[in-house]
């Protein structure tokens, strides 16, 4: 007898965008009794935006932030005050009741552009 591991099934396949760096995956979900999909779940979910092993601090106090992959000029570290660089984390933190991403939408019937009509309404 042979188990098969527990794969994640999307309920629907428009519930996955990945749009502007973003990617969200609102069909991924599992059972209560799922308990080692969950933790993993709670893992990923609560991960630090930067990676801690990347993230030092030298002797004069300032924040060095090792790059994943190395710059086109060749810089492989980032050093920042500390002051400088919770600036930079704060600017990542969306304001509140703020949505990430936004729709805009043209307020005209495709017929009007298929005529080419110019006039506002």
């Amino acid at each position: 007898m042979q188990s098969l591991p527990s794969a994640v099934t999307a309920s629907a396949p428009e519930l996955h965008v990945n749009a502007h760096g973003f990617s969200l995956h609102a069909a991924v979900r599992w059972r209560a009794d799922q308990r080692k999909e969950l933790e993993q779940l709670s893992r990923y979910i609560t991960r630090p935006a930067n990676a801690n092993e990347r993230l030092k601090r030298n002797r004069a106090g300032q924040v060095v932030l090792q790059l994943k992959s190395p710059y086109k000029d060749g810089t492989t570290h980032i050093v920042m005050e500390p002051l400088e660089f919770m600036e930079r984390l704060a600017a990542l933190v969306p304001r509140p009741r703020l949505h990430l991403i936004r729709r805009f939408t043209v307020d005209r019937s495709a017929t009007d552009f298929a005529r080419g009509s110019k006039s506002p309404r």
